[in-house]
Formats: structure tokens, C-alpha cells, sequence
């Protein structure tokens, strides 16, 4: 009896040693020594699904940014007399739909030897940009929600990956240009409308076979010719993919010129983007559709690829144009895209600056936003051009086909 009773008790007290070493210890990771310096983050920010973190530190190693949760995930940095960033391109950096759920600090982290053995210093990060807490939602394949903030104990900024249970997530926002009252340029008996809301419902209708999550700007029926859909404001046609979380923005529209030579695919963008996914676009568009590359010449950057960004004499203009309204001006800068439709839904990284300093104006609510949708405007050939027209009428599938394909080829280089 006295034998049993021995042998209970070392199983309570084996069982005991288990309840507290999966409450208290199971899930600790070990501590590591941080430097008392500590690494200024100037800004960090997210375009599309990639974040980008900007900073500055005094020490002359190189360092690496690390991930740690008692394993690590480093990325390479671009390091310049003693500034960082994870990227030059705003569309480049950490992917973060690839992060494993959990709790990630974030430190910089250099390697050194010590006899004849790698060690390593660790540097907290210290965030000084305005942007404590941001949020982000991967593309719904992966369904997870992203908060990256700080944390006290080190001090350092952390990154908490979870599994999303927010609603009103989306992975793409299809934008059919015009509508409504705004038919959009007019050519040859058409005009913009009589094609975007249709290849807009095509587009969703592929999209979500191939698995994504898409929201239309505007749906059929629900402008009529004397409606307009607003820009800004809530559920402005530049506001929706912030609303939705989206990553991706594709606005269609067709071209127009006076001169019926004029013709060809133009796809716009960003700035100091990675251009491989436009690349993607123009290739599959153009072989699958049989529309040409744009002969126009002007802010172009690649074949049918365009980035144009506001010029000093573009601000000049616009400046005037406020003036002469009885307006203030808005903060425009050569940083502002040209179009709304990419600088709005971009944020900080492409220069919005529709604010609410002009009552007559409805602002954009994300004006400040350091998370952005990357934005690409497609104008699939001109209505002024015979041939560019009558390929739009007669093939208009093949058009949605090459969009589409192309989308479900970057998610799946993404992934």
C-alpha cells in the first residue's frame, strides 16, 4: 500500500511539473542580449502585399532584419552610410502573406566572430514615425491579419500574425471606369461605358473562379444617367480598396485621341515600382487579344507601360487652378501621381493629398494611410483608332482572359 501510494504521489507531482511547464515555460523563448544602441525607424509601409521599413542606425557593422520568435526569419537590407530599408521599390520587400502565424520581435542583427565562432548583436528598433500600429490582411488563400506595433520589454517593434476573423476583406477591386452621368471619352459612335462595367463583370465573374475575393467600384444598375459615383468620401470610387483592405486595384478603361494613328495597350503605375507584374499584364494582354503596343511615347517607361507622376509645371497649373477657385491648394508634390485613381488608393507611397482642407471638396479618408492598394490603370486601346475598336468589340474575352491570367500568375509567384 505504502509502495502505491509512493508511486501516486511521484505521478501527481509529475503531472503538476507538466501543468506548469505548459502554462509558464512551454511557450517562452529565450531572451536575447540586446546593445543599448538602439535603430531609429523613420517609416515604414505596406503597397500591395510587401512592407517596407525605412531607418537609421550609427554603428558600422551591416546588419540584417530579423523576425524572431525563438526562430528566426532575416531579410537582407539595403544599408547607405548608416540608413536602411528593406526595399528601393515600394511594390518590393517583406512578403507578408508568407509569414507563419505567431509573435515576432523585430530587431536588426549583425554577425561578428569571437574564437573563431559566429556570434551575433542584437539592436532593438525604436519607431519614431507617426504610423504605431499598423494593420494588414493577407489575400484570402492564406486568411490571416497582420498588426505590427511595439512591445515594452526590450523595447522593440513587434509583428503579431493571426488567423483573420475581421469581415469586409477582399483580395482585388475592379474599378469599371465612368459611369453614370460620365460616359468617358467618346469615339466613333461608342464611348468608355459601352465597354468597362461588361469586361469589369467578366473580369470579377474569372477571378473569383480562379479563388479570389473581388469587389466592383460600381455594380450594373446601380448609376443612372444622372448619377455620378463620388471619388472620395465614403465609398468613393478611390476609397472602396481601402475600405475592403484590398491589395490589388485594377481600373479599365479604353483611350481616345484626335488622331485616329494613335493606338495600342497602355497600362499606368506607380513609381519606383518592381515593373515585373506590368510586364506580365502587357505581355499576356497583347498576346492574347491581339492588341499592339501603344506608339504613344510620353511617360512612357516600357513597352505600353506608363508612370507619370506631377511634373513642377503640372503643379504650377494646378496651383492656378485652385487660386482661380477660390481654393487652397493641396500639397501636391512630384512624389503625387498624376491620376487619383492610383495616387488615392496608394496613400503615402504615391503622393495622395486630397485632404479636408477645402469644405467644397469631400476628403479622402485615407489620405495619410501608410498601407496602400497597388493600383494599375488599363486603357485597352483606343476608340479613336478603327482597328483598336473593332478588336475590343470582337474579342473582348481575350482581353479579360490576359488580365486574369496575369493576376492568377503573380499570386501564385507571390505564394
Amino acid at each position: 500500500m505504502k509502495k502505491f501510494l509512493a508511486v501516486l504521489g511521484i505521478l501527481f507531482l509529475a503531472f503538476c511539473g507538466f501543468i506548469v511547464y505548459d502554462t509558464y515555460f512551454k511557450d517562452k523563448i529565450p531572451v536575447l542580449t540586446m546593445e543599448e544602441e538602439l535603430v531609429n525607424v523613420d517609416n515604414l509601409y505596406i503597397y500591395g502585399t510587401h512592407l517596407n521599413i525605412e531607418g537609421s542606425y550609427s554603428f558600422t557593422d551591416t546588419p540584417e532584419l530579423v523576425l524572431y520568435n525563438g526562430e528566426f526569419i532575416s531579410y537582407k537590407l539595403n544599408n547607405l552610410e548608416g540608413k536602411f530599408n528593406v526595399s528601393e521599390l515600394v511594390n518590393d520587400g517583406i512578403y507578408l502573406d508568407e509569414i507563419p502565424t505567431g509573435d515576432y520581435y523585430l530587431f536588426l542583427r549583425t554577425t561578428y566572430t569571437k574564437d573563431e565562432e559566429e556570434k551575433y548583436k542584437y539592436y532593438s528598433l525604436k519607431n519614431n514615425s507617426e504610423y504605431q500600429t499598423t494593420t494588414y490582411y493577407t489575400m484570402s488563400s492564406y486568411d490571416k491579419k497582420i498588426v505590427i506595433d511595439n512591445e515594452e520589454s526590450y523595447p522593440t517593434m513587434m509583428m503579431h500574425v493571426s488567423d483573420n476573423n475581421d469581415d469586409n476583406v477582399y483580395d482585388i477591386v475592379i474599378d469599371p471606369g465612368h459611369g453614370g452621368m460620365d460616359g468617358g471619352a467618346s469615339k466613333n459612335g461608342y464611348k468608355e461605358t459601352d465597354f468597362t462595367l461588361d469586361i469589369a463583370n467578366k473580369l470579377k465573374a474569372k477571378l473569383t473562379d480562379y479563388g479570389f475575393t473581388v469587389k466592383l467600384t460600381h455594380e450594373e444598375g446601380q448609376l443612372s444617367s444622372n448619377d455620378r459615383l463620388e471619388e472620395y468620401g465614403v465609398h468613393g470610387r478611390a476609397v472602396i480598396p481601402r475600405e475592403v483592405n484590398a491589395k490589388y486595384m485594377f481600373s479599365i478603361h479604353l483611350n481616345s485621341n484626335n488622331s485616329a494613328y494613335v493606338s495600342g495597350l497602355e497600362v499606368y503605375t506607380a513609381k519606383n515600382i518592381n515593373y515585373d507584374f506590368a510586364k506580365l499584364l502587357v505581355n499576356n494582354i497583347t498576346t492574347k487579344s491581339g492588341l499592339g503596343y501603344s506608339n504613344n511615347k510620353v511617360n512612357k517607361v516600357f513597352n505600353s507601360i506608363y508612370t507619370r507622376n506631377f511634373t513642377e509645371n503640372d503643379i504650377k497649373s494646378s496651383l492656378e487652378g485652385y487660386e482661380k477657385n477660390n481654393l487652397e491648394a493641396y500639397d501636391i508634390t512630384t512624389n503625387s501621381n498624376y491620376y487619383y485613381i492610383i495616387r488615392e488608393t496608394g496613400g503615402i507611397v504615391t503622393g495622395a493629398y486630397v485632404d479636408d482642407r477645402n469644405a467644397s471638396i469631400i476628403a479622402n479618408p485615407y489620405v495619410n494611410s501608410n498601407v496602400g492598394t497597388e493600383t494599375y490603370l488599363l486603357e485597352l486601346g483606343y476608340l479613336s483608332n478603327q482597328s483598336n475598336l473593332n478588336n475590343m468589340i470582337n474579342n473582348m474575352n481575350k482581353y479579360v482572359d490576359g488580365i486574369a491570367d496575369s493576376i492568377k500568375t503573380l499570386y501564385k509567384t507571390s505564394k
